[in-house]
């Protein structure tokens, strides 16, 4: 595999890993058009029988992921900068204005050094560096750029253990 192919597949199952988690499934679409996933919060309820049965949410939030190295972000004390293809960010802006369900980038950087990526010893199992959750600013319109835009993503947006439940809640409070 190439080394972008690795860094896509350990940010999926990154991904998978906090969404299962906490209870959430993540769909793959078979035709991408800028959505990578489809997040979904399992939940019940209880039937006139008195059985509880498993369903999902029927509110989701779509994500778009991305997976880079240190070495391409700027990395300032609250905040990190990232140089995102415009095709993505006009994606994301469309959607805030048009969309019926949320898009979300998240931005998975791993370490420089690919020997740092992934380390196993008896007790952990240990993934590097961070993930980011990126929604454009409100009022953003879509960007005549040619090729990249300059997105800044707060530090306070990096996904946590609890991550896709915050999120769930800020977009369907």
């Amino acid at each position: 595999m190439t080394e972008e192919q690795i860094k896509e597949q350990l940010s999926n199952r990154f991904i998978g890993i906090l969404a299962a988690n906490n209870g959430f499934a993540i769909d793959k679409s078979e035709i991408d058009l800028g959505v990578d996933y489809q997040l979904k919060k399992a939940t019940t309820y209880t039937t006139p029988q008195g059985n509880n049965r498993y369903t999902y949410d029927s509110r989701y939030i779509d994500i778009q992921l991305k997976a880079t190295t240190e070495n391409s972000i700027v990395d300032e004390p609250h905040s990190i900068k990232y140089d995102l293809e415009v095709k993505t960010f006009n994606d994301l802006v469309y959607r805030q204005i048009n969309g019926t369900a949320p898009l979300v980038l998240i931005l998975f950087v791993l370490p420089h050094d690919k020997n740092n990526w992934v380390d196993v010893d008896n007790t952990e199992i240990r993934l590097r560096k961070h993930a980011y959750w990126y929604t454009p600013p409100l009022g953003s319109i879509l960007t005549a750029n040619l090729h990249s835009i300059r997105i800044e993503i707060p530090k306070t947006n990096m996904l946590g253990i609890d991550c896709f439940n915050n999120l769930h809640q800020q977009f369907y409070p």
